[in-house]
């Protein structure tokens, strides 16, 4: 996988693992704030820099993980930001690779089964994924800055309609249960306030069900992209929980469900 690295003589590794239409540079808001510890920012098989290599699974792309964090995080292990798809991979390596990870932010997870309705528009929208003006649209939802359309567009257009339909297929099916209660890493879940019920409300609630110790919250008006919608929230809140452990008192509270303590 190729790979962006900052602040190499930070003490602690921070791994940031993109969204399923983009690729690391998804980041680029997110790496400045991040100054006081080493970044590692790659970009999944079959995305950006990656595009060539060719996505399986999940469970794979957690594997590839691990190995980078064996190789160049310190002491071999990292927190892990994820988002959406990032998310999923997260949880994958968390439970795959125990020792790898230091600690888990997960923002706009979906770890329960898509609803049909939407896999229904995400298999419509796989039809017309080759075509520019199907990402240009895209952009125009995602509320993205201008500066990143171009970027965006063009990283859309280098994944393959394959590599699409393997990931609805696998996340859209939901997070199995036996992944979720392998992991033991302090864990965070935060949902935009405006995203899909599936994640905001059941996704939530199934983390803090079946993770022991998980906690959730949920970021007031944001929808599912909302690392770029507001970047100071998203900054504010994934810092606070890797530095300190806590929840930003930025967000509101979220699901709990039955938790478990440690």
């Amino acid at each position: 996988m190729k790979l962006h690295e900052s602040h190499r003589d930070a003490r602690e590794s921070v791994v940031f693992l993109h969204g399923g239409n983009v690729a690391g540079w998804m980041w680029g808001e997110q790496l400045p704030a991040f100054s006081r510890v080493h970044t590692l920012v790659p970009d999944l098989p079959g995305f950006g820099e990656s595009h060539a290599e060719e996505w399986t699974s999940v469970a794979d792309a957690a594997d590839r993980v691990a190995g980078m964090i064996a190789d160049r995080a310190h002491d071999g292990r990292a927190h892990i930001v994820g988002l959406s798809l990032g998310s999923s991979v997260a949880l994958a390596l968390a439970a795959r690779h125990p020792p790898a990870v230091t600690s888990l932010f997960l923002a706009s997870p979906t770890v329960t089964p898509v609803p049909s309705g939407q896999r229904l528009a995400g298999s419509l929208m796989i039809r017309a994924w080759n075509h520019r003006w199907f990402w240009e649209g895209l952009a125009r939802s995602y509320r993205l800055p201008a500066d990143s359309r171009d970027l965006f567009v063009d990283t859309g257009l280098g994944i393959r309609q394959e590599t699409a339909r393997l990931i609805l297929d696998e996340v859209g099916g939901g997070i199995p249960g036996e992944m979720l209660a392998a992991v033991r890493a302090p864990t965070l879940a935060v949902a935009g306030e405006r995203d899909a019920a599936f994640v905001r409300s059941h996704s939530l609630r199934r983390i803090a069900e079946s993770i022991p110790g998980a906690r959730t919250a949920i970021a007031p008006g944001m929808h599912h992209q909302w690392n770029i919608e507001n970047v100071d929230l998203f900054n504010t809140a994934a810092l606070a929980w890797i530095e300190r452990r806590e929840v930003s008192d930025t967000l509101a509270a979220g699901p709990t469900g039955s938790i478990r303590t440690r």
